[in-house]
């Protein structure tokens, strides 16, 4: 671990504020974000992660302690380098349980996965920094939800590597980083493959038709085509659990393939201070106009000071039904990390369980003013209405 990530995580800021730089050049684009650390660009977020089981010298047969409320996605490119994944608990609140994670480490774990959820750090960071130093292990930081979040840009400074994701936050084709925080840790090789020109045909071509008919009327004419066919049957996963999507298994043949060429030249047009104050205020304007409506809690019942959301999630019964109900008037909601690697198991993670199966994402994205979001709750309490007659 470098000097200045120690100070980080002890001191705080070591340094002046980024965004303070970012303000006085706010159309400098995301390159900012990672000056001074040494960073690499991938095709997306899970090639970075195959890359750095290579980079962290970790063998087939070693441990890696991940929470338990997980996509799968992310886990995916450790299952397919020969790693062995355990869990640890995740309260309700998304937090980590560290006596549990500390009493599931046993001599054949090599790592700890950190993730910090829908732009949310997470309040122990340091302290899961000081059990991976105590026991020897590495630390891999998941920040591909909150890229914007923290007193710098890009937190992400207690992992001996650290991940990133762009299309999260922005409207591109893919696109990941990874960091190394640790001295001692190398590049073995660049990201040196061209991406796959087969993932990014169907996106281009959403895009342009995006750009003719817009977003609203593209999803209505997608639903027009599906009306009449039978719904897809989830396949099935762990214990008795639906699977995840088919797209989020780990491609092999992506390894080592770099960043679109187009997501570049996008980023370079993005304002990141100006997306991370959108998005807080989109936050805060759901937590007013949902306060008084009953069936919906919030995952967060506070914005910490220093977080750009990545959404804003709600906890629901039904969740699934009020996706569909909330997708079909074309509103971009979604019912988070539903289905359940099939390779992975939750047996007595019940709160994991929960929060896969409860919890709704409502899309807070800077394109959103005041208007739509009281739009989305509208359509969002009608369908509650409607849930509860049936």
């Amino acid at each position: 671990m470098t000097d200045l990530t120690r100070l980080h995580l002890d001191c705080g800021d070591p340094t002046p504020s980024l965004w303070s730089l970012l303000s006085r050049d706010p159309g400098g684009g995301l390159t900012p974000l990672f000056d001074g650390r040494r960073v690499r660009y991938s095709f997306n977020t899970r090639t970075a992660l195959r890359e750095a089981c290579d980079i962290l010298g970790l063998q087939p047969g070693d441990r890696v302690l991940a929470p338990a409320y997980n996509c799968g996605s992310e886990l995916d490119p450790l299952l397919a380098a020969g790693l062995d994944i355990g869990f640890y608990r995740v309260d309700r609140q998304t937090r980590p349980d560290l006596d549990d994670m500390a009493r599931r480490i046993t001599p054949g774990t090599k790592a700890i996965y950190l993730t910090h959820y829908f732009g949310m750090l997470q309040p122990d960071t340091a302290a899961i920094r000081a059990l991976c130093d105590e026991h020897g292990l590495l630390l891999i930081e998941d920040c591909a939800l909150s890229l914007l979040s923290g007193v710098h840009p890009a937190e992400g400074f207690a992992g001996d590597v650290s991940v990133f994701c762009f299309y999260k936050l922005f409207p591109v084709l893919a696109g990941g980083a990874i960091v190394l925080n640790s001295d001692h840790l190398e590049f073995p090789h660049p990201f040196d493959q061209p991406p796959p020109a087969s993932l990014l045909r169907k996106p281009l071509l959403r895009m342009g038709l995006e750009a003719v008919s817009g977003a609203r009327n593209l999803k209505r004419l997608a639903l027009w085509r599906r009306r009449g066919r039978a719904a897809p049957v989830p396949s099935a996963g762990t214990g008795g659990h639906s699977d995840m999507p088919p797209g989020y298994y780990f491609d092999p043949a992506l390894c080592r393939s770099r960043i679109s060429g187009f997501t570049r030249r996008a980023l370079s047009s993005f304002n990141p201070m100006r997306t991370r104050a959108r998005r807080r205020e989109n936050f805060t304007t759901y937590q007013e106009i949902l306060s008084d409506i009953v069936g919906v809690t919030p995952l967060y019942p506070t914005l910490p000071e220093t977080a750009c959301p990545l959404s804003y999630p709600v906890l629901v019964d039904d969740r699934d039904a009020l996706a569909a109900c909330l997708s079909a008037r074309a509103i971009a909601a979604t019912p988070w990390w539903s289905g359940y690697h099939r390779k992975l198991t939750w047996d007595g993670f019940d709160d994991a369980q929960f929060l896969k199966d409860h919890v709704l994402s409502l899309p807070c994205g800077q394109h959103l003013d005041r208007r739509h979001i009281a739009l989305i709750v509208s359509e969002l309490t009608a369908a509650l209405a409607r849930a509860g007659r049936s």
